[in-house]
């Protein structure tokens, strides 16, 4: 069920088009995604953009997060965590 009155967070994937980490990353946000929303009360988009780095970043908005691939999955939840308690506050 979808909460009208949730606000839309976007979290941001830069790099190289078809780099092969920047896919990775990308597919790890969406294998959590549900994770955030539900945990925050957000809506969350992923977008990919293209960009010349020898990394791929992460921007939550404009805020770059992370830059690199962390070594699993749990360690970008925390991350993004992190980041998002301080982005938006944590919701209780």
């Amino acid at each position: 069920m979808v909460n009208e009155g949730r606000s839309e967070v976007t979290i941001r994937v830069r790099g190289k088009k078809g780099d092969y980490w920047r896919f990775t990353i990308t597919s790890w946000l969406y294998e959590i995604k549900d994770i955030l929303e539900q945990e925050y009360n957000i809506k969350i988009r992923i977008v990919e953009e293209d960009e010349d780095r020898n990394l791929p970043a992460i921007f939550i908005g404009d805020i770059e997060v992370g830059e690199g691939v962390p070594g699993e999955e749990g360690y970008l939840i925390e991350v993004l965590k992190k980041a998002l308690d301080k982005i938006i506050g944590r919701i209780d």
